[in-house]
């Protein structure tokens, strides 16, 4: 048995057979604001601006509530590795209170994020149009917050098909209800930003309906009688929530890092804010490779660590963090020699163009960075080692990136590439830092378990 874990092409398969679901529901998932850039890039820079920084903070709330509730995947990943089936219930309902409670908080904080925009002097033709979107998005939050719970049950036990079958379910509201709210089809009223954001509320809310109906009916998961005994709120959120709020504390430096160089660039005018959005978004996009990887890397490793295999949740992560670079070099070479089609998709205004363009060939390294950090976090995650990522994130973005960014793009006059060299600095040091950390403390486990065998 022994002798087949430790088979590279096992490992690979097992690695590639969790994440390839998680990332096409990655995709699928960010495909909806994506579609909704490109056809606001038709209807106007300044509406196409807006729902990028409305996006903007949309990503930064709920990656805190993606933080807090990621605490489920190794929790249950580490007890369905030691086979504990009781134990994998009781933390998944308390998930569910736990879920209430975030969604709640994240419900009010979205609608009060607007305010920041006239802190950092954003231009004001755009700020109307977010905060309209921010106040309409912000009712899709309980259903954001309760899908997690779902999935995150699912990843733990190392089950990633529903969330991709879900999602396929989904994607043609995305797409039709994009195209009928934003232009006006199909006898809606041409809404714009506003349409896009009702769409993306019915969008999670169907999502995760459909995610809590296939757990109610699959075989998989009736015999595991998750909604069985249901407890009342317990000591398992508090467990939950210390390793939680790390990890949604290292999600809001990573989150916030990159909405302030947007909001740094809203301070440009809206073409330098429209064009960050066309690339950024492109880059987002292909992100969702090494983010799904990272997820189920984070339950490949936290189940060897249930089983008492140190070694094995060693190799899981480093090949996890191997095969996120590798599936990320295409994406790289396509935005080094065609970075005009890439933005061609997104908008056909001429200076919007010119600009983009430009911030495409720093992306070609940072995807790199994007890959390796992403990675090494789910790695790490698996250990649930979470503090030391958190001090790594606001030493790198925060101290260094953001001031750097700030510096060459608004101080010395060098505008939006200026603020992308500091965001691919902060990157590449998170990156090399992480990884250098996933290296030196699984080898330790490693020296460790050794010692006392």
């Amino acid at each position: 048995m022994a002798r087949i874990l430790a088979s590279p092409k096992t490992e690979l398969t097992g690695l590639l057979a969790l994440g390839l679901p998680i990332i096409l529901t990655q995709l699928m998932q960010i495909g909806n604001n994506t579609v909704a850039i490109v056809m606001m890039g038709r209807v106007g820079s300044r509406e196409m601006a807006a729902i990028g920084l409305g996006g903007a903070f949309m990503i930064f709330v709920y990656l805190l509530c993606l933080g807090i509730m990621t605490s489920l995947s190794p929790t249950i990943a580490q007890h369905f590795g030691a086979g504990r089936e009781r134990d994998i219930r009781r933390f998944f309902q308390q998930g569910l209170w736990m879920a209430l409670g975030v969604s709640v908080m994240a419900f009010f904080l979205l609608r009060e994020m607007g305010h920041i925009m006239l802190w950092m002097s954003v231009d004001p033709e755009v700020i109307p149009l977010v905060q309209d979107y921010l106040d309409i998005v912000s009712w899709s939050m309980p259903a954001v917050c309760y899908y997690l719970a779902l999935r995150f049950v699912c990843e733990g036990i190392g089950h990633s098909q529903p969330m991709m079958i879900v999602s396929l379910l989904t994607l043609p509201v995305a797409l039709v209800g994009n195209w009928a709210l934003i232009f006006g089809h199909l006898g809606f009223p041409a809404l714009g930003v506003r349409g896009a954001a009702w769409n993306l509320v019915l969008v999670m809310v169907l999502n995760t309906l459909g995610l809590l109906l296939y757990l109610a009916l699959s075989r998989r998961y009736r015999s595991r009688h998750l909604f069985a005994s249901f407890a009342l709120p317990g000591a398992e959120i508090w467990t939950l929530l210390k390793l939680g709020l790390p990890i949604a504390g290292t999600l809001v430096l990573d989150s916030g890092f990159f909405s302030m160089i947007a909001l740094l660039m809203g301070q440009l005018g809206h073409v330098a804010l429209a064009a960050h959005q066309a690339a950024i978004n492109y880059v987002t996009v292909v992100f969702m490779i090494p983010v799904g990887l990272s997820s189920a890397t984070m339950a490949r490793v936290g189940q060897s660590i249930g089983r008492g295999d140190q070694r094995q949740a060693r190799r899981r992560g480093l090949l996890g963090i191997g095969v996120g670079v590798t599936l990320v070099l295409p994406s790289v070479l396509l935005a080094l020699i065609l970075p005009g089609s890439i933005v061609a998709l997104y908008t056909h205004d001429v200076s919007v163009t010119l600009v983009a363009v430009t911030l495409l060939t720093v992306a070609g390294l940072f995807q790199l960075f994007d890959a390796v950090f992403i990675t090494a976090q789910g790695a790490l995650r698996g250990l649930k080692d979470v503090t030391g990522p958190l001090w790594i994130s606001l030493l790198c973005y925060w101290l260094c990136g953001l001031p750097i960014a700030w510096f060459l793009g608004i101080q010395q006059g060098l505008g939006p590439i200026g603020l992308w060299y500091g965001m691919a600095l902060g990157l590449g040091l998170t990156a090399l830092l992480l990884g250098l950390r996933f290296h030196t403390k699984s080898a330790r486990l490693v020296t460790e378990h050794a010692k006392a065998a």
